[in-house]
């Protein structure tokens, strides 16, 4: 019976362990891990065999070649074929399942069978001939292979297009078959490797250029087309250029074959990005400055060749002048054909930030919201503009550059914008920064708004104080005025204090005695009406001057105290006393009426225009009430006074 539980014990103990083990070897990283061990020991091995010197195999490194002396060539084979298959095991170990990360990665191994076999030439450790044969067949199949599967790849990515199964199955069984014949058996040519690859590198250009019309009306596809394409002809045209179509015609190439592979780097990394989706949205601006600044390299190159050639000039007279006309020639015309390919169809900036102006400056919320979504509507044209539940804290391109999110503002939600120009192009950063700038003019057009509101909500309640304070009280005075000439005189300045109100002109400075001394006349005249008495003090010394605020706020004061005191404190006597001294003017506003509760005050607004006059220049406001009377303390600075 123990033995039977330590049986099932282990059973269950090794179960474990694979599902463990599966479980491990299906993560990303476990297989990139694998893969690249793969491949490191491989480029071991070959740096390896090209460290051994021509006495034969030896472990010992003191007998090794000096890997700074021997042929670069090898070096440059060995790396090429290594970062070719990191790239792609890198992009299958994140993909396992998708058929053209497959692709690629099989693609990465021709790659690495053809540059790690591409050197035997150059190796010191005599080989035999059997030896020397198969570096030479695996470096075809692998070079041919890659064709194969670089075709087929492109057939299915970034869209299948159509008939692709016949057509990779023709492509496998056309190269393939030429290639076994060109291998093996009594057609047997190794030298037409060349050959073949070109006309494979002539295909996957056709393929990709197929790729680019099949995607015309995707943008997310288009854009990766593209860039495949710009990786493609820099790759596969360069090594077809300086390599496979000069050996294909009989001529040395122009570059040796070893360091030409490195071409083909630029179509793994085109692939990467590709595959990976990096960045969709800003793949197109990529491809076009790629291809610009490639086609400044290549004038560059043709011009120091033309002028070596036909001038018989030295090499470095012929860089020279190939720069200077690189520069002053080339250069311009690069910006003017930039401007024409990524620019022509972004409207101008300043009638954009003038609607962003004039939606801020909308005179209500539903307007200024339908507005801005007009302005966007008709700078982006997207497809759809629709509102957005999720809250969104600044722009952010999603779904590989078909959507556009924009923050709420004040007064507009969350917007999503999908399909950029009707659908035939992808958001991309540069429309983020855009965004981002209209979004800041936006808010400070919102802020200007805001602060033009609150002046002119101030403007409205200063002429209300006026009209409550000045005018009021002036009104009041004609009113009970008995002498038609005296009651005629002050309609007249009252109608002059209107006209102040209203233009907010109240003048220039205005000296405080001529203030206080019309001050004094004017109240004294009020008070004698209603039998009231005046006891005005002065302690201030000649010759200084209020501006216009601090005079309008002198002068609302008073009389709105003594409005009140004539409308509600039924007193017999008012004393005013004016203090200038130490940069400050006091006014002290005494009666001996019966007083009020000022929190329970049915004076209406003069108490509080009181307040708000002293507070508008600066000063202070204070309101005593008793039995016997009612106190009121003024004060504001005003520079210039001494004690």
């Amino acid at each position: 019976m123990g033995k039977q539980v330590a049986r099932r014990g282990r059973r269950g103990m090794q179960q474990n362990l694979k599902t463990e083990a599966v479980r491990l070897a299906a993560t990303p990283f476990t297989r990139l891990i694998v893969l690249t061990a793969l491949g490191l020991a491989a480029f071991a091995l070959l740096s390896l065999l090209s460290l051994q010197p021509q006495t034969g195999w030896s472990w010992s490194p003191a007998d090794w070649r000096n890997p700074f002396t021997i042929d670069p060539g090898i070096w440059s084979s060995l790396l090429t074929g290594l970062v070719a298959y990191l790239l792609s095991a890198w992009v299958w170990a994140l993909k396992p399942a998708s058929l053209p990360a497959s692709l690629f990665a099989i693609s990465g191994l021709a790659t690495l069978a053809f540059c790690f076999s591409s050197f035997s030439f150059s190796i010191a450790l005599p080989l035999t001939e059997d030896t020397i044969a198969w570096f030479w067949i695996v470096n075809m199949l692998g070079a041919s292979s890659f064709g194969i599967i670089m075709i087929s790849l492109f057939l299915i990515y970034p869209t299948r297009l159509p008939g692709w199964r016949m057509l990779m199955a023709l492509t496998g069984l056309g190269f393939g078959l030429w290639t076994l014949l060109r291998t093996f058996g009594p057609w047997r040519e190794f030298a037409e490797v060349q050959l073949i690859t070109t006309v494979e590198m002539l295909v996957i250009v056709g393929v990709v250029a197929w790729q680019m019309w099949a995607s015309a009306h995707e943008p997310r596809a288009r854009a990766i087309a593209v860039w495949l394409g710009v990786s493609v002809l820099l790759g596969a045209g360069a090594f077809i250029a300086t390599v496979a179509a000069p050996l294909s015609f009989g001529f040395q190439p122009l570059v040796r074959e070893n360091y030409a592979f490195a071409f083909f780097l630029a179509i793994y990394v085109g692939l990467a990005v590709g595959l990976m989706r990096f960045r969709l949205f800003d793949l197109g601006a990529w491809s076009y400055r790629i291809i610009f600044y490639s086609a400044g390299v290549l004038l560059i190159f043709a011009l120091d060749l033309g002028l070596i050639t036909l001038l018989s000039i030295g090499p470095s007279q012929a860089l020279g002048v190939s720069l200077l006309v690189a520069g002053f020639a080339y250069l311009p015309f690069r910006e003017r054909i930039w401007r024409h390919f990524a620019m022509s169809a972004r409207p101008e900036d300043t009638p954009l930030f003038s609607g962003v102006l004039e939606a801020a400056f909308k005179p209500s919320a539903a307007e200024r919201s339908q507005a801005w979504t007009d302005l966007l509507r008709a700078h982006f044209r997207p497809l759809s503009l629709d509102l957005d539940s999720l809250p969104v804290s600044e722009p952010q391109i999603e779904e590989e550059g078909l959507v556009l999110r924009l923050p709420a503002s004040d007064d507009a939600p969350v917007l999503r914008l999908a399909y950029k120009q009707g659908g035939r192009a992808l958001f991309n950063s540069r429309d983020v920064l855009l965004a981002k700038e209209l979004i800041a003019l936006a808010q400070k057009a919102r802020e200007n708004r805001s602060a033009y509101d609150r002046g002119v909500s101030e403007e409205r309640v200063r002429i209300a104080r006026d009209l409550h304070d000045n005018i009021g009280a002036q009104l009041m005075r004609a009113l009970h005025s008995a002498a038609t000439e005296k009651k005629d005189a002050m309609i007249r300045d009252t109608l002059s204090d209107l006209r102040d109100v209203i233009n907010h002109a109240h003048g220039a400075e205005l000296s405080l005695d001529e203030l206080l001394a019309d001050l004094r006349a004017e109240t004294s005249d009020r008070l004698e009406a209603h039998g009231v008495r005046l006891h005005w003090t002065l302690e201030a010394a000649a010759g200084h001057r209020l501006m216009p605020g601090q005079v309008h706020a002198l002068r609302s004061v008073v009389r709105e105290a003594a409005s009140n005191t004539i409308k509600h404190a039924d007193a017999r006597m008012l004393s005013i006393k004016v203090r200038a001294r130490q940069g400050q003017i006091r006014i002290e506003i005494r009666d001996d009426g019966v007083g009020f509760d000022p929190a329970q005050s049915s004076s209406g607004q003069g108490v509080s225009n009181m307040r708000a006059r002293m507070e508008s220049v600066g000063g202070a406001f204070d309101v005593v009430s008793q039995k016997a009377g009612v106190a009121l303390h003024a004060s504001f600075p005003c520079q210039g006074l001494s004690s």
